[in-house]
């Protein structure tokens, strides 16, 4: 399995200079919004394609089923011969006042789109921070005293599942904070996810529907934004454990 990469990066420091402090970001790219294909904030029912768009750099259509119910979503694939095309998915996250915290989505791996739409429709992989860095980046435009001195943007969402690879669904399913504050003033978004190239040998005999995939939990923007204006706290868990009960689907990738 071929995992998502993060670097460090910082954000120019004339794009802060309405802003009492710079904000610093252990990010997944020093790519701008306009970089990233992400010109305006996306809402809660387009978000996984701009997603998409931006984590695979591609600008190839893609289907989007939002589900409402975590075992369909789970059961859920980004198959490449949807209906009209590229099919992905999405689960939203609420808390218990129906406020949006953050955002699942089942994407399709650029090595995937390049295979079935040309070299040039996508790629390469970038990692789910590059959507969570685009959308901080709109979002900060707005703010003129951020509660926080700095925003980073930890580089280690990777996960993994070495004794079965191909069952390392469970293990981005289950929960994680999301978010939280340090000592010195900084806000941390992490986020959490996996790639499985459709090209990787390692999964070479799996069903196709179980190759090409990112996996990619992101924070809501609407939540980044209370986080930044000082009106949420940070601390929040997105995620759920699977039953042990439940029937094995085969691979969860």
């Amino acid at each position: 399995m071929r995992l998502a990469e993060c670097r460090s990066s910082v954000v120019p420091p004339m794009l802060w200079a309405s802003l009492p402090a710079i904000v610093l970001l252990a990010a997944c790219s020093g790519l701008t919004t306009e970089e990233f294909g992400l010109r305006e904030l996306p809402d809660d029912q387009r978000f996984c394609i701009d997603a998409q768009r931006v984590v695979t750099r591609t600008s190839v259509p893609v289907e989007l089923v939002i589900h409402e119910d975590f075992d369909a979503f789970v059961s859920s694939k980004a198959i490449i011969d949807g209906p009209e095309g590229p099919q992905i998915q999405q689960y939203n996250w609420f808390d218990a006042d129906g406020r949006l915290l953050g955002i699942s989505c089942k994407l399709k791996s650029a090595d995937h789109l390049r295979l079935e739409f040309g070299e040039d429709s996508a790629g390469p992989d970038g990692a789910c921070q590059d959507m969570n860095q685009a959308v901080f980046q709109l979002v900060s435009r707005t703010i003129r005293q951020p509660a926080y001195r700095s925003v980073i943007f930890d580089a280690a969402e990777t996960v993994s599942n070495e004794d079965q690879p191909g069952m390392t669904g469970p293990d981005w399913l289950a929960p994680y904070t999301m978010t939280y504050a340090d000592d010195q003033g900084a806000l941390h978004i992490a986020a959490k996810g996996f790639v499985v190239d459709f090209t990787d040998p390692l999964f070479a005999k799996a069903p196709e529907r179980f190759r090409g995939v990112h996996y990619c939990h992101f924070i809501a923007p609407d939540h980044l934004e209370q986080l930044l204006r000082g009106n949420a706290t940070p601390g929040v868990q997105i995620g759920k454990r699977i039953p042990a009960d439940r029937p094995n689907p085969g691979p969860t990738f």
